[in-house]
């Protein structure tokens, strides 16, 4: 039995029998958007593989949520972890969203359950690259307390010219030493 409307946004850890649904979002989002770092075409449809990885990010307890509206994937977050001692208090973002996803506040929904997977992780620094010519996404992560830290110039070739990204991030309250 469903209750509410099932065609309501709804976020969730990514489930391995995700793979095929969240494979076809990614290759749409690339379609989709000049934001993302792989070209249309460049990920590959292999969804054993993928299946793999989220396997693998799963059991070294890193984060991948799903954004689903109705059956539909339509957008996506994850948090990786450093894999050495000394790195594993930080953990690099990613987002992405569908177009037709943008504007209804998911984003930010997001990006707050990755704070709360953080918090519950023992990561206390999150951090994440963006182009910097991509002013909506600049102005979520900034709401969400994400600063830049500075610019790697001409870090991406996107059709043909040079892209600059900001490098953003925020340490989480509270966990500063003293």
């Amino acid at each position: 039995m469903i209750f509410g409307d099932a065609n309501q946004l709804r976020i969730r850890d990514a489930e391995l029998s995700d793979a095929a649904p969240v494979l076809a979002m990614l290759n749409e989002l690339d379609h989709e958007t000049r934001f993302m770092m792989l070209e249309p075409g460049e990920r590959g449809l292999d969804v054993a593989r993928f299946a793999g990885w989220l396997a693998e990010l799963r059991m070294r307890g890193d984060c991948y949520l799903v954004a689903v509206q109705g059956t539909q994937v339509v957008g996506f977050a994850q948090a990786e972890r450093g894999t050495y001692r000394r790195s594993r208090h930080c953990a690099m973002v990613v987002l992405g969203l569908l177009p037709s996803a943008r504007g209804q506040g998911l984003g930010t929904r997001l990006l707050a359950r990755i704070d709360d997977w953080a918090r519950l992780s023992a990561v206390t620094r999150l951090e994440l690259t963006v182009m910097a010519h991509n002013l909506p996404a600049i102005s979520l992560y900034a709401k969400r307390g994400y600063a830049a830290e500075g610019v790697r110039r001409h870090s991406l070739i996107v059709d043909g010219r040079p892209v600059d990204e900001l490098v953003m991030a925020k340490i989480l309250p509270g966990s500063a030493p003293d």
